[in-house]
């Protein structure tokens, strides 16, 4: 059903495109929220990513492909984002923009949640993606354009120091 509306939508069908977007929406965001850390950075990212795949869908060679091309293209326009921020915040700036802990949320967790601000975009994401969006390695490796021997090691050994930060025994 999904390559149909993609054909339609490589075709000019809005609401065949919408068709396919719509249900990917919440995703596209929370991975945009992971890389960006802030609210209205990660709507604006999903929405320039709607548009350009919409500009762009008649490039896409596999209908079958359209959630990674479409997931590839938010990574994309988050790490425009990052690029552009690190070249406009000063570093005040940047530390004012970072979302306070909820109340209610245990210490281990903020913990956890310290550690995932401390590593680089593309780490954090990788983690997000295996263990809150359940994606296979495969999948990250589609997204973040990198060899799935670089995902699992990037994965693995970031897990390894995070371990080490909380000091956790490994069993």
């Amino acid at each position: 059903m999904e390559e149909i509306h993609v054909k339609k939508a490589q075709r000019g069908d809005k609401e065949s495109f919408a068709a396919i977007v719509l249900p990917l929406r919440s995703e596209a965001y929370r991975i945009a929220l992971c890389f960006l850390h802030n609210e209205n950075d990660s709507m604006e990212a999903v929405c320039s990513a709607v548009e350009k795949a919409f500009s762009n869908i008649r490039q896409l060679k596999k209908a079958s492909k359209f959630k990674a091309w479409f997931m590839q293209i938010v990574v994309n326009e988050c790490r425009l984002q990052l690029r552009d921020r690190r070249q406009h915040q000063s570093l005040t700036e940047r530390m004012a923009a970072e979302i306070p802990a909820p109340s209610g949320i245990t210490e281990d967790k903020m913990d956890l949640e310290r550690l995932l601000l401390t590593l680089e975009p593309l780490d954090r994401l990788i983690i997000y993606l295996k263990y809150y969006s359940d994606h296979t390695l495969r999948e990250i490796a589609e997204l973040t354009q990198l060899s799935e021997g670089t995902v699992k090691t990037r994965l693995y050994s970031r897990l390894k120091w995070m371990k080490l930060q909380l000091d956790v025994k490994e069993e």
